[in-house]
Parts: C-alpha cells; structure tokens; sequence
C-alpha cells in the first residue's frame, strides 16, 4: 500500500513592499487583510496536511494569528531573501513532521480557488518522476498579453512547461491563427529535496534576463509541469490591482459568479 506523501503549504509575506507601503496589511473586506484572506483561502485546500504563514514581521503575525494562522518567523538578518529561499527557511524551522511536497503560496494573490493547490500538488502525487509544479491560469483579456508584469507560459501537450516569459508569447506569426494564453500564477510546489538543490543551482541567463526564477528550474535541464484553469486570478502588485481586488472579493461575497 503507498503511503500518502506529507504536504507543507507555507505562504512567504513580507511587511515591506516596493510599490504599496505594508500590502499585506491592507484591508480587502469586512476589516479583513491580504494575508488573512489569502490564510483563509487556502486553509480550503484538501491536500495540505499543515499550513503555516512565514514572516519577518510583527505586524503580519498579529494579523494572521486574529484568523487561526500558525506563523513562523523568520531570521531577521535572513528577511531579504525571495520568497523560494524564504519559503527553504521557514520550513528549517518547521519541526512537527518531515514533509515530501512543499508549497509555496504567494501571499497577495486571495482569488484563484483552493481547488488550484489541490490540483497543482496533486501532478506530483501522480507523477514521481516530477520535481515541481505550479499553476496556470487562462488571459482573457489581450491587453494583458502584452503586461510585462504577467509571466506567460509556453507548454507542451501534457502542460509541461516549455518556455516562460515576460514578453508577448508565443509571436502572431500567422494572422487569425488562435491561441490560448495562460499565466502563472502564485502556488509552486516542490519535492523538499528539490527545493534544497533548487536553491544550490547557479542562476540562469534567462532567469537574469527575464526576471523569472522558475527559468532556472528549465534551463538546469528539469521538467516543471502546470496545471492549468480558468482560475479568473489577479496579484496585488500596484495600487490600481488593489482597488481590482477588493471589487472583486465584494462582488463574489455578493454572489456574482460572472467576476
């Protein structure tokens, strides 16, 4: 009999922000955080045996502890670290048990269902061969094609990840000729081995170009597969996506299943 593989889900948010001062602080509905609906949101999924919030802040602690949250925290002189080598930290500190799958969930991003982390660990689950997974959600919108800020994903016929940019992919070569855009979005998870060889390898001159730290997962020669859905997601990386955001958690609360 297979025994089920140990799932640690951890949400990295920092206090700092480089375009909204304290985002994770800020209230999205009814008093309710970033953090704390992010918290909340994937609490839902099936696949987590533990959840934990990892952070350097005592601000971001005291938000999510008021919703249930475990928290770890992390070394202060460490805190600088992106939110992978954040995520490596937290689980240094994670005693309870040895966990096989380790998910990092992106702390600004509340809207995507939990059913997505459920599916994004379960390609692992499914597949031993594989080392990380992640999730990717259909651009409805052409204009956002075009967003430097949003990662497109290029993948094979089995949604292995084939390429990822930051640039209008893939080229209209051929006028009329159809195509689905997809994005990723904010959950990867890792075999814990991987997550350590992950951050020994060098960076990539893709990655360095591109600004996307899953291009060295590719470009050392490893398969990164995504699942992928109409997940209507949306980060909160600038003012104007947090004003989106809390629209349109009040018009979902509300009952309009067309946001």
């Amino acid at each position: 009999m297979k025994i089920r593989s140990k799932v640690l889900g951890i949400i990295p948010a920092r206090l700092d922000s480089t375009r909204i001062k304290n985002k994770m602080l800020e209230s999205i509905i009814s008093g309710k955080t970033l953090v704390q609906l992010t918290f909340e949101r994937s609490k839902k999924a099936t696949v987590l045996d533990e959840l934990v919030v990892a952070t350097d802040s005592d601000e971001i602690e005291k938000s999510a502890t008021a919703v249930g949250a475990r928290v770890i925290r992390w070394p202060l002189p460490l805190a600088s670290k992106n939110g992978t080598e954040g995520v490596a930290l937290a689980l240094e500190q994670f005693k309870d048990f040895i966990p096989d799958i380790v998910v990092n969930i992106w702390g600004d991003e509340p809207l995507y269902p939990a059913e997505a982390i459920d599916e994004c660990v379960n390609l692992l689950m499914e597949d031993e061969e594989l080392q990380v997974s992640g999730v990717a959600d259909r651009i409805t919108d052409e204009i956002v094609v075009a967003e430097p800020s949003v990662v497109k994903v290029l993948t094979d016929l089995e949604n292995n990840v084939l390429s990822l940019s930051r640039a209008t992919v893939p080229f209209p070569y051929k006028p009329g000729s159809s195509y689905d855009h997809y994005h990723i979005i904010g959950v990867m998870a890792m075999r814990r081995e991987f997550l350590y060889r992950f951050l020994e390898l060098p960076q990539t001159p893709l990655e360095l170009r591109e600004g996307v730290e899953q291009l060295r997962i590719l470009e050392h020669g490893f398969r990164m597969r995504v699942v992928k859905g109409d997940y209507r997601n949306l980060g909160v990386n600038m003012p104007d996506e947090l004003e989106k955001v809390r629209a349109i958690v009040a018009a979902r609360q509300k009952g309009d299943s067309n946001v």
